[in-house]
């Protein structure tokens, strides 16, 4: 059967789909705390339920955020904590449950462009990015534009402050910070072999402790690359 994705309003979610949540990243993450994880799950909008048999293996929380910069009127996802249980870390579950949710989007708001803003923490994370997209930033294969660097600038500040550093791109991890447990995605020579997993690397050398790089991309038909567009048309 597999995964099955759900989307949710975070106002919707049962006190089970919470804990198990919850569990799922005291597993993989260190340094989480139950009641700022409540607290940041509030300030969502909706979550992405991964789930198979009525066990939860996986999630991702978001909240489309309206925004203007430079007189252009944009609506941006922002994602929240996102998490797949090692097992199913080769589902398509999740990148189909995002793709129509940026889909819906765009239908439900013609007038406004949209982009997807995440912060990575791991490789995994950013490593989504050029299998969703035909481009994106930051990346090896092409310098930031102006506009897309200033909104990833604009917005990082408003919504990190000083944490976020915009010489390099980085939010600072403060004392206490979240991090990926040793061992669950680390960074093997191997890997290093990927150019999109070495350049993650570069931009963020601090991402061990739980340094988390920036990232934007623009959300349109035309941006998503064929291999995730003929699963979209499959399922949507």
């Amino acid at each position: 059967m597999g995964l099955q994705s759900t989307s949710v309003p975070v106002s919707e979610t049962s006190e089970y789909e919470i804990l198990s949540m919850l569990s799922i990243m005291q597993t993989y993450y260190l340094n989480v705390n139950p009641l700022q994880f409540r607290a940041d799950l509030k300030e969502k909008n909706r979550v992405i339920l991964l789930s198979e048999n009525g066990i939860i293996h996986g999630f991702s929380t978001w909240s489309l955020v309206p925004y203007e910069l430079e007189d252009r009127h944009l609506n941006i996802i922002f994602s929240g904590d996102t998490i797949i249980e090692k097992e199913h870390w080769n589902t398509m579950a999740l990148p189909i449950a995002w793709g129509n949710l940026m889909l819906s989007a765009l239908a439900k708001y013609p007038g406004r462009e949209l982009f997807w803003l995440l912060t990575s923490k791991g490789y995994k994370t950013y490593r989504f990015l050029p299998v969703f997209f035909n481009e994106f930033y930051p990346s090896f294969e092409r310098e930031t534009p102006a506009f897309e660097k200033q909104l990833i600038d604009s917005f990082a500040g408003y919504k990190f402050g000083k944490r976020y550093n915009p010489l390099t791109g980085v939010l600072k991890a403060d004392d206490g910070a979240q991090k990926l447990v040793p061992g669950v995605a680390d960074i093997t020579e191997n890997r290093r072999k990927d150019p999109h997993v070495t350049f993650f690397e570069k931009m963020n050398p601090g991402h061990a402790k739980g340094e988390e790089l920036v990232c934007l991309a623009r959300c349109s038909q035309e941006n998503i690359t064929p291999f995730i567009a003929r699963h979209l048309s499959v399922e949507s």
